[in-house]
């Protein structure tokens, strides 16, 4: 049976596992601002094609077509969001677990 002075951390090891962590975590919030810059430049063109069809300058099947792209990009884009939030989630909870371990 291992003693418990080997299951506890030593407060540097603590330090280490802590800042890994919430480095982790500060890139993934990063990784997610990306992914909200590129869904707002995506919903500015979905404006843009509304606004040139609705003044004549684009045709219905031009619009539909890439209407269509918008939806699957925004889908993928809608997951991808949602794996960057459980992954935040878990490291923060990995963060938690750690501070309570030192």
């Amino acid at each position: 049976m291992a003693s418990k002075d080997a299951t506890v951390a030593t407060p540097d090891t603590a330090i280490k596992r802590l800042t890994r962590a919430v480095t982790l975590a500060l890139e993934e919030v990063e990784r997610l601002k990306e992914e909200v810059a590129r869904m707002n430049a995506r919903s500015e063109a979905m404006e843009e094609l509304l606004r040139g069809v609705t003044s004549g300058e684009g045709g219905p099947r031009e619009m539909i077509e890439k209407l269509h792209i918008f939806q699957e990009e925004n889908l993928d884009l809608r997951r991808r969001l949602d794996e960057g939030r459980e992954g935040v989630d878990r490291l923060l909870a990995r963060v938690k677990f750690l501070e309570e371990q030192s």
